[in-house]
């Protein structure tokens, strides 16, 4: 028996500081912290700021609710910084707590049965398992799982994949527009064919959830539609699900000559850009557009204006950076896309931009109608960065370089000549401090951002780098 489960008396084991014998049971763990704060005259709140031990563990700790709380290890040490904080001993709490654990266990611990006595016949026979019996309940066995496995196949065989339509809800539908777009669910896998009119056969596959869309071409009147969903495993079709869309016809125009209404004429095509605002600043990558229209068709194109607040913007022939020697560097190519419009003529549209001014061109389609076009420029500014880090690349000429980051000289780059085609990578929790010896050799990268050569050619000088700022001159010389 371990020193754990040495019989108390009263709060005290044997051996230890003698004290008269007190036969009273000690009172629970839990009862015992929640007796010592409320002497302490401290609320959970308050014991939850002193400790740094969240309330919810606390709490449990006082009830005796050990399922609330985590791994033994780290109670441990939540009761041994609890016990301190409430004045009590730490050891002895611990002790107290292990001894309640073991009562928990041997409560919970479940009886094991004997085995079951054989069986003894009338007149002293015993019931004994011979090999044959051994062998006729093993081929049984064999038999019972081949038919249980047989069974399964048929009715994975019988069963037939599922096909419902999401989109559009209604098995015939009225919709004025030159496509539209199939939407539904499956099994995960199933080949989805769709046969329409005049033998026009479309093919998707359902994804992983049974999720599936296509885009299907439609025309002037009635559209009739048939979608079947196949199995990827047994190969087995569903049954086929009928679906009509009917395209409005075209409005006869008057004779001249008869009493009929002059047909009011078609709608002017529309767009409306609800977001980004024209000459909005937005933080990148990612880039959401988003509004409404009256056509049937969308795309949005992109071109490369400049670097945040460079003027005027680069040619696509020019370099973007100014220092001797330097080879050209083309312009990042901008994201372009078909927009899906939905049913009542809304887009949503995100598209991934290099930091820079863009020039984004949005132009909705309509059949019959001539486009209409809309032109937003923005600035892509990229993610804050959290520390500072600086691609040093050297072009053209070598150039003397002393790098202080955050207050210190940074290891390596005192005082270093760097060669021409060397690249050096430099990094600074908050602030940096450049010095160079001739600036215009030294083309700078500031957190994934292309920022150009430093300086002149031959132009001697420090710059000083803050987060989230380009480089400066800086007010003294770097030390």
């Amino acid at each position: 028996m371990t020193a754990r489960h040495q019989l108390r008396i009263g709060n005290r084991r044997l051996g230890r500081d003698r004290a008269p014998i007190d036969a009273t049971p000690a009172p629970p763990v839990g009862e015992t912290l929640q007796a010592a704060r409320e002497r302490k005259g401290v609320d959970l709140y308050r014991a939850e700021r002193d400790t740094k031990i969240r309330l919810r563990y606390l709490s449990a700790l006082e009830d005796s609710d050990y399922d609330e709380l985590p791994a033994p290890v780290y109670v441990k040490g939540f009761l041994r910084n609890y016990a301190i904080y409430l004045g009590l001993d730490p050891d002895e709490v611990l002790d107290r707590w292990h001894d309640e654990m073991e009562q928990m266990r041997t409560a919970t611990r479940v009886a094991v049965a004997p085995p079951p006595m054989p069986l003894v016949e009338p007149g002293g026979r015993r019931v004994t398992i011979t090999p044959g019996m051994f062998v006729a309940g093993l081929v049984l066995l064999v038999v019972v799982a081949f038919v249980g496995y047989l069974g399964v196949q048929l009715l994975r065989f019988v069963e037939v994949t599922p096909i419902e339509l999401t989109y559009p809800v209604d098995r015939f539908s009225e919709l004025d527009a030159e496509s539209v777009v199939l939407e539904g669910t499956s099994g995960p896998g199933a080949v989805i064919t769709i046969r329409g009119s005049s033998d026009a056969l479309y093919n998707t596959t359902a994804n992983d959830e049974g999720a599936w869309a296509r885009d299907v071409i439609l025309a002037r009147g009635r559209n009739n539609f048939s979608v079947t969903a196949q199995d990827p495993v047994t190969g087995r079709e569903s049954a086929p699900l009928a679906l009509t869309i009917n395209v409005p016809l075209p409005q006869a125009s008057p004779t001249p000559s008869g009493n009929a209404a002059t047909p009011p004429p078609a709608a002017a095509l529309s767009m409306t850009v609800e977001a980004p605002a024209n000459g909005a600043v937005v933080v990148g990558p990612d880039v959401s557009f988003n509004g409404t229209t009256t056509g049937t068709r969308l795309t949005i194109a992109s071109t490369y204006l400049g670097a945040p607040g460079a003027t005027p913007a680069p040619s696509p022939s020019e370099s973007p950076t100014t220092g001797p020697g330097a080879s050209p560097s083309p312009p990042p190519i901008g994201p372009a896309s078909d927009v899906t419009i939905n049913a009542l003529g809304v887009f949503n549209q995100t598209l991934r931009f290099d930091p820079g001014r863009w020039s984004v061109v949005i132009t909705s389609f309509a059949s019959g109608q001539d486009p209409v076009t809309s032109t937003i420029e923005l600035t892509v500014q990229p993610p804050p960065a959290s520390s500072i880090t600086l691609v040093i690349s050297v072009e053209g000429r070598a150039s003397w370089v002393r790098v202080v980051a955050d207050g210190e000289r940074l290891e390596g780059y005192g005082s270093r000549t760097m060669r021409a085609g060397e690249t050096h990578t430099v990094n600074a929790a908050s602030e940096m401090c450049l010095r160079a010896g001739n600036a215009g050799a030294l083309h700078l990268t500031l957190n994934g951002v292309d920022i150009g050569f430093l300086g002149e050619n031959g132009e001697v000088g420090s710059w000083l780098i803050v987060l989230g700022q380009n480089p400066i001159p800086a007010p003294a010389p770097c030390t």
